[in-house]
């Protein structure tokens, strides 16, 4: 009996020093990582600043030219909804040669007016 207990006491020895070897390799590994993840973040946070605030501002130009076209094209809409749906090809593309000439005549009035 005193055999049995001596083994299973030596078993567990055994068992806690492979689960102490074993946290501290992966205390160590999680200490290098951590090491190159503040690493990395400060050799990226430079550019990763300049990039999001470029981001920021090319959507908020884009955002910008948007609503000028939103205002070249609002008539166009208006005028599609106060025609009736063409019935044949000839009348469709008859219909976007109009709104092509309506769009680059709203574009060279607003063009004359900024000169």
């Amino acid at each position: 009996m005193e055999l049995i207990v001596g083994i299973i006491a030596a078993a567990f020895v055994a068992l806690a020093v492979f689960a102490i070897i074993t946290l501290q390799n992966l205390s160590k590994t999680l200490k290098k990582a951590d090491r190159t993840l503040t690493e990395v973040h400060k050799i990226l946070d430079g550019p990763a600043m300049e990039l999001v605030q470029n981001s920021n501002k090319l959507i908020a130009d884009l955002k910008k030219k948007s609503e000028a076209l939103d205002l070249l094209f609002r008539p166009l809409y208006v005028f599609k909804k106060e025609r009736p749906e063409p019935n044949n090809r000839y009348e469709k593309v008859s219909e976007v040669v109009e709104f092509v000439a309506e769009g680059v005549r709203i574009f060279k009035m607003i063009k004359d007016e900024i000169k």
